[in-house]
């Protein structure tokens, strides 16, 4: 699908946004996206490997990390989540029942944008985080909601959620707002989903 074209970095509540500005800068992120991903497959059996193979569109925006880590970390959880965190928070780790306001962008796994919730054209939002519960009181796709919890304000982590963790029935968030996009999303739930995610800050009460 078309890219938007490249508009200025946005800033919203001391959040620095990543868009796209430059060719140099959009083949800086094919690279980096690309190797990044392509390390995070290793620690997947073969079959997950497979499917996301191909580099994809890593010229679609992402989020900006402030002070990335020097070394990539992967984790892989019990129940096959696979992240890593570029970047460290400050603040109180996000818990269950706290109200996670944060940005996010979804890939398939081949690196293909879906959607994003940052102001970067089309296909995109209007800049406005999302917000949702976390825990088992809230209605996000348990790999988010897991990838969520521990997080600091600030922090971005990258992660592949498999399908089992994903979107395993209609309604669960997040969502995209247009009817192509969450079409895009229902059509392709049962693949391992990339996302990014960026928690700007949490809240007790909805």
């Amino acid at each position: 699908r078309p890219l938007a074209p490249p508009r200025a970095a946005a800033t919203r509540d001391g959040d620095r946004l990543d868009a796209p500005s430059s060719a140099s800068n959009s083949s800086r992120r094919v690279a980096l996206g690309g190797a990044a991903l392509g390390t995070l497959l290793a620690t997947l059996p073969t079959r997950d490997a497979a499917v996301a193979s191909d580099a994809g569109d890593w010229s679609s925006p992402g989020l900006a990390a402030e002070d990335p880590l020097p070394d990539v970390k992967y984790v892989k959880t019990g129940d096959g989540l696979v992240y890593e965190q570029v970047n460290q928070g400050a603040g109180e780790p996000a818990k269950a029942g706290d109200v996670a306001v944060f940005h996010w962008i979804i890939r398939r796994a081949n690196g293909y944008f879906i959607y994003g919730s940052i102001d970067c054209g089309i296909g995109c939002g209007n800049g406005d985080p999302s917000e949702y519960r976390l825990g088992p009181d809230g209605n996000l796709i348990a790999g988010l909601d897991e990838l969520l919890t521990g997080m600091r304000p600030g922090e971005k982590r990258r992660a592949l959620v498999p399908p089992a963790l994903g979107y395993v029935r209609k309604g669960m968030e997040p969502q995209p707002p247009e009817f192509g996009q969450k079409r895009q999303v229902e059509a392709h739930a049962n693949e391992p989903l990339v996302f990014e995610v960026k928690l700007i800050k949490t809240r007790t009460k909805a």
